[in-house]
């Protein structure tokens, strides 16, 4: 091959410049003619020049790849290339009923709180109503500067006992012996008529009680509320026509008072008293300046 040639298979002259290179010297067989090799001088699209028969750069890049793992996002599943665009004003709406929801479920559980708070606050009101109209149990005064004492060993004043459906006597009705009368000039007296009997120091003067007992024989607590307002006073009585040797001890328990108003008391002594009818006898015999107001029997207390 000698300069000049420009044998088939080879650029053209004017293309290549080293055509001379491979030209056939005088009387060598001209090569055989070969595909037509474009010059590198002529204008092609990007990418389609090949190479040794090798399909070009764009041609491969068309196709797509056979490996997953360089495969392009968008050829992918889910891929921002395959999928529909965002929508926002969906996602707004989703937002704006969400917050709704949370709304009504706050409102409900106020309503709820504010119901219970109600009906724990009214239980309580109620509580502290029914406390309050519970009756409540003051201290009576039977009578200004009242004090309850006995005899039969008793030294203190006695409390008065509760009625027990046994004999009470009626002091202005009751049969009276000598001066002894039935007054109600002084106040305070216990008896339901508000009246008394006087004796004061009128000796000799007596009063009979006779009543029936409908319960059972034996010993009882006869009770004789009084005022006075001297110490040592005393009633001798008798019962059933039986005189006792121990008289009734009107003793004097208000003595910073000498009113007579101010000085209403009572004592007791223990009797013996048989089934059906009885009777009691009192008497002034000697010191008995005193007004009687009751007379009644109580069931007697242990160790009488």
């Amino acid at each position: 091959m000698s300069a000049g040639n420009t044998g088939q298979g080879t650029p053209d002259d004017g293309d290549d410049p080293f055509a001379y290179l491979y030209r056939p010297e005088a009387g060598q067989a001209q090569p055989p003619a070969g595909p037509r090799q474009p010059s590198y001088n002529q204008v092609r699209p990007v990418g389609e020049r090949t190479f040794g028969g090798q399909q070009g750069y764009r041609q491969q890049q068309q196709q797509p790849s056979p490996d997953a793992r360089y495969a392009a996002p968008e050829t992918q599943p889910g891929g921002y290339g395959g999928g529909p665009p965002h929508d926002r004003r969906r996602a707004d709406q989703d937002n704006r009923r969400n917050g709704l929801l949370i709304g009504a479920i706050a409102v409900v559980l106020a309503v709820v709180l504010g119901v219970g708070a109600a009906i724990f606050f009214s239980s309580g009101d109620g509580d502290d109503t029914a406390g309050g109209d519970q009756p409540t149990s003051e201290p009576t005064d039977d009578g200004a500067g009242e004090d309850e004492g006995g005899t039969g060993g008793e030294e203190e004043p006695e409390p008065e006992p509760e009625p027990d459906g046994l004999p009470t006597a009626d002091v202005s009705r009751l049969p009276l012996a000598g001066d002894a009368a039935v007054e109600a000039t002084i106040p305070g007296s216990r008896a339901e008529s508000g009246s008394y009997i006087a004796l004061q120091n009128q000796q000799g003067s007596g009063i009979t009680w006779t009543f029936e007992l409908t319960g059972d024989p034996g010993r009882y607590r006869l009770y004789t509320g009084y005022s006075v307002i001297s110490d040592d006073q005393t009633l001798s009585f008798s019962i059933n026509g039986m005189p006792r040797p121990d008289p009734v001890n009107l003793r004097d328990y208000n003595e910073n008072s000498d009113a007579w108003e101010e000085s209403w008391q009572s004592t007791y002594n223990l009797v013996d008293l048989v089934e059906g009818e009885n009777t009691i006898e009192f008497t002034c015999a000697d010191s008995c300046d005193v007004v009687i107001d009751q007379i009644y029997l109580s069931e007697p207390e242990p160790g009488d």
